[in-house]
């Protein structure tokens, strides 16, 4: 291949694998992705067309002009980082039109990384560690290959070259054609050398020791809206979510799971609704009391109830994605008894800490440093609902019971003659809800693709289609419980989840969103009642034959996250301890750090063999430098002699007399070309002045395609007669 054409490819390469690791992000439309990646595919292809020399300044001043408006952009929506980003993309598709020389090509490649240190900041998902490592060994290539282009511009336009500006474009021309400056062995030991250096660049990566908490982006990443889990909920907004597969939750449950089990179905409670108009759901059970931990360390939802000292309580560890908010609804299996965050002894040095808070309805929500992971563990008390003591319960419910969840806008008249003909065959407030459940159930048909409008969307699911996705279900029961004199509300959560066996964990997505409901009973508190169709969950949650494609994918996704995105001082020191096998058994989410671990992992580094490592690195370091030393050796020999065959006679001719000039003492100065070496060398030795020069010039106009004739006649025999006035007249070195 020719060699410019191999420059240049390495160059799209460079750039393309940049502009990936940005737009996999998502974060910029097909206006900013397709002009650019056009751009970058075929800009470096069209800088003839555009050599003029009005071009220059004419580019310039128009990345003037958009500077100006991106500045102008970014101070009227403040999102300086996007207009920032935008610019830079704009400078790369502009500078990629004029790339000329060695010069042009390093200006592009600190555009480019401009682009990848902006990926690490918007898109710090596994997408840009499968950029990172093709853009590393695809740059080391180009700034290799730019490197001896320098070399290469720098031969061929040497002032006192033969033929003018003409004869250098050509000369020019006719290297950066050749097929044989660049080998294929040169292609692959520089690809063999970046993935060493990047392995050994991992290696420093986990152990080096971490000079703060974060490192990536400080840990953070885009959080995702999930419908349910605002304080104000729509009628129809799961619907929009219901077959979206991105992963929410992960959950390890600690007691009593078979991921062997495919029909996995967990339901994670998160928030209750209590107020409905019509057509929206609001919380407002708002105020909120920081939870405390008790002596065990644990935070308990309701500190009236023990639902922690049962036999078989539940526990999972949950790893919670971001989502969007500024509070984070927590999750967990009904009934929560309390929540734990994992204990680490490095958990004071954070930055800002988390803060649990538990209101007044029993949802937990928390703050803390936004858009990040967070990792906890959930206990639930696994006892059933006792369906004995529901039925005995009262119905003397408080006025603030009352106000709260028996509350209802006008419904219409056959809605509320629904509720008395099911509720009058009952003789409690229990068997009327499992009535109304069971109703549900059997009359109504779980759809995907319902509407109801936007005037009274219940009465249309209840009265006339009779098919909805799970909220009109859930809003139903409420609705109809209430009519009954039943205190219920709507609680939005996760119901199903996916076992990955590659993780070993239970994913919820956002697809299993859920709603179900929950009634009130004195004395006995919240019991669940779920009116969707099971079918709803075959629906949603069926396994496709690529099911163990997007598992591995996912479970992929997580080590990059916890390995990568969150890897800080607690990651690292929790990496040592699984090295040193310090905690065994660590199948879960968190990093429990005591300071037990820290003393077993400081008398473990004490007994490694530090002065033999110390040697080993040394020598490694003394390795390294001998490379870079052979290979800039290298690149010298490639760019002053490689640009004709090995056997070509005239560089045969032409490294016999460079031999016989060193010798004498006369060597040719990095500074110095060929023509100009020969011209001192004339000077020091006049009586193989006219020997040297010819001899040179053959080399030159051999070299550099100026002359396209076969080699000039009796070229050894003027080597001999610089020889011969070489040694009668020896210059002192």
């Amino acid at each position: 291949m020719r060699f410019d054409l191999l420059h240049r490819l390495a160059t799209i390469g460079t750039i393309l694998m940049g502009l990936l690791a940005l737009f996999l992000s998502g974060e910029f439309g097909v206006a900013v992705v397709v002009p650019v990646l056009a751009v970058s595919v075929a800009g470096p292809f069209l800088w003839r067309p555009l050599d003029r020399p009005w071009m220059g300044p004419a580019s310039g001043g128009l990345a003037l002009v958009v500077g100006i408006g991106a500045l102008l952009w970014a101070l009227s929506t403040t999102d300086y980082l996007y207009a920032a980003i935008v610019y830079a993309l704009f400078l790369s598709a502009l500078k990629i039109l004029f790339l000329r020389r060695a010069a042009d090509f390093m200006q592009m490649y600190v555009l480019s990384f401009l682009h990848l240190m902006a990926a690490a900041v918007v898109n710090p998902g596994m997408s840009f560690g499968v950029a990172m490592l093709p853009y590393v060994i695809l740059l080391t290539l180009a700034l290799m290959l730019t490197n001896l282009r320098r070399g290469i511009e720098a031969q061929a336009t040497a002032p006192g070259g033969a033929g003018g500006p003409a004869a250098e474009a050509v000369r020019l021309g006719a290297a950066l054609s050749r097929r044989d400056l660049v080998r294929p062995g040169f292609v692959s030991a520089t690809v063999a050398i970046t993935v060493g250096v990047f392995l050994v660049s991992l290696v420093f990566f986990f152990l080096f020791p971490r000079l703060g908490l974060g490192f990536f982006a400080q840990q953070s990443r885009r959080g995702m809206a999930v419908s349910g889990f605002s304080e104000e909920v729509k009628l129809g907004d799961f619907g929009n979510i219901a077959e979206d597969p991105e992963v929410v939750i992960r959950v390890k449950r600690k007691t009593g799971l078979g991921l062997n089990d495919r029909a996995v179905v967990l339901r994670m409670r998160g928030q209750s609704l209590d107020q409905y108009d019509g057509t929206t759901w609001r919380k407002t059970t708002v105020r909120r009391h920081q939870l405390e931990p008790d002596i065990d360390g644990r935070l308990r939802v309701d500190g009236r109830r023990d639902h922690l000292n049962v036999p078989g309580v539940e526990i999972q560890e949950i790893y919670l994605e971001p989502m969007l908010g500024a509070t984070r609804v927590l999750f967990g299996m009904p009934q929560v008894a309390a929540y734990e965050r994992p204990s680490n002894a490095l958990e004071a040095l954070r930055p800002e800490q988390w803060r649990f808070h538990g209101d007044e309805a029993g949802d937990v929500t928390l703050t803390g440093p936004p858009s990040v992971a967070i990792v906890y563990t959930a206990y639930s008390d696994p006892r059933p609902v006792d369906a004995v003591a529901m039925r005995a319960a009262s119905t003397d419910y408080t006025a603030q019971v009352r106000e709260t969840y028996l509350a209802l806008p006008p419904q219409q008249a056959a809605i509320q003659d629904l509720a008395a003909n099911l509720a009058k065959e009952t003789s409690n407030p229990y068997d009327t809800a499992r009535k109304i459940e069971w109703y549900l159930r059997d009359n109504y048909t779980y759809s995907l693709s319902s509407s109801h409008g936007d005037a009274d969307p219940l009465a249309d699911f209840l009265l006339v289609h009779r098919e909805g996705h799970c909220e009109y279900f859930a809003s139903a029961m409420v609705v109809l419980l209430r009519l009954a004199g039943v205190p219920a509300r709507i609680v939005n959560g996760f119901y199903g989840g996916v076992a990955n066996e590659f993780g070993d964990y239970v994913a919820l997505r956002r697809a299993d969103a859920h709603s179900w409901v929950e009634a009130y009973f004195p004395g006995e508190g919240w019991a669940t009642f779920d009116p969707t169709p099971a079918s709803a969950l075959d629906l949603r949650s069926g396994r496709s034959w690529l099911q163990g494609v997007t598992d591995a994918i996912d479970a992929a996704r997580l080590t990059w996250y916890r390995w990568v995105v969150e890897y800080n001082l607690e990651k690292q020191i929790s990496f040592l301890a699984q090295v040193f096998q310090v905690r065994r058994g660590g199948e879960g989410f968190s990093d429990n750090l005591g300071r037990q671990d820290f003393h077993e992992i400081r008398d473990r580094l004490k007994e490694l063999p530090w002065a033999g490592m110390g040697l080993g690195f040394l020598g490694f370091l003394a390795g390294g430098a001998g490379l870079a030393i052979a290979l800039r050796r290298w690149r010298r020999r490639v760019v002053q002699m490689s640009l004709l065959a090995p056997g070509d006679p005239v560089l045969v001719a032409y490294l016999r007399l460079r031999r016989a000039l060193a010798r004498a003492g006369l060597r040719r100065e990095r500074s110095e070309t060929q023509l100009e070496f020969a011209a001192r060398v004339g000077a020091a030795c006049p009586d193989a002045a006219d020997a040297v020069t010819r001899v040179t010039l053959a080399y030159v106009e051999r070299a550099f395609g100026a002359c396209a004739d076969g080699p000039p006649a009796n070229l050894g025999a003027t080597v001999d007669d610089a020889v011969r006035a070489l040694a009668q007249h020896r210059v002192p070195s």
